[in-house]
């Protein structure tokens, strides 16, 4: 497996919003259950600089309700735009009928490193809208693409097939229109050992 592949982007500058945002970190007291934190405002920059489509890779999990009413689970590749989280899927997707019908979705993204020095993790839960906009659907397509197919790569030359197999397919973006809650596992002090739970961050606007 090629972990370029899914792992692009810089790590670093994942990590250095984590730091930026001044979140409580672990510091090693009750390490058998950590007090969560609440915060107080929606951590919006945060946001932004961890999902930016200069630095985030491609992935994310996102989990809707099935038509017999269990979580379903996709990974799918998004984009960031506009400050919101867009996601192209066939527009004959079950999902997309099951998203009409119910908006309520997660989206969980993770920066896929395995280690908790440096795991940085976001939860968000809110409501989608659907869209099957030409003009918003092309941009999302090219968003993707380049996060894939990034500058400098040595396949970087299979970014515009990909751009032009997407535009002439019919496809929905999915844009997680409102959040209500944010759930954040940033990283640990790298001096603990591993293992020490660190404490959840989160906000709710509901």
């Amino acid at each position: 497996m090629d972990q370029r592949d899914y792992t692009p982007g810089d790590m670093g500058a994942i990590l250095s919003a984590f730091a930026e945002a001044n979140l409580p970190a672990h510091d090693g007291s009750e390490a058998r259950s950590p007090k969560p934190v609440k915060l107080d405002q929606y951590p919006g920059d945060l946001i932004e600089a961890v999902l930016g489509n200069d630095v985030a890779h491609p992935l994310l999990t996102m989990s809707h309700i099935d038509g017999k009413g269990f979580p379903f689970t996709s990974v799918m590749g998004f984009s960031f735009l506009d400050g919101k989280i867009h996601i192209c899927s066939r527009a004959n997707a079950f999902k997309n009928k099951r998203l009409a019908e119910n908006p309520r979705c997660s989206m969980i993204y993770h920066n896929n490193i395995p280690r908790p020095t440096k795991l940085g993790c976001l939860t968000l839960v809110g409501k989608v809208r659907l869209s099957q906009d030409a003009d918003l659907v092309h941009r999302a397509n090219v968003a993707l693409s380049h996060k894939v197919f990034r500058d400098g790569d040595p396949d970087v030359d299979q970014r515009q097939p990909m751009i032009e197999s997407m535009d002439e397919a019919d496809r929905t973006v999915i844009i997680l229109d409102e959040v209500v809650g944010v759930y954040i596992i940033s990283p640990m002090l790298p001096n603990l050992p591993a293992g020490i739970p660190t404490p959840v961050i989160s906000w709710r606007g509901d």
